[in-house]
């Protein structure tokens, strides 16, 4: 039986970061700017936390 990866190219826990990402996503945009918590996101996995989203949440939101 195959399993899903949970983890991405870099052997970075794919849970975590969408953990992360939808924490980043819930704060105004006015903080996620002066923080430059967007860009730092970004430097970690190359995408930004919305992308990231979008990429890898509808294969791992079944995952226990």
């Amino acid at each position: 039986m195959k399993t899903k990866k949970s983890k991405d190219k870099n052997d970075d826990d794919i849970k975590w970061a969408l953990k992360y990402a939808r924490e980043l996503m819930s704060m105004d945009w006015r903080v996620r700017s002066d923080c430059a918590l967007d860009g730092e996101f970004y430097g970690w996995y190359g995408l930004t936390p919305e992308e990231f989203i979008k990429k890898y949440s509808k294969e791992h939101e079944n995952e226990s």
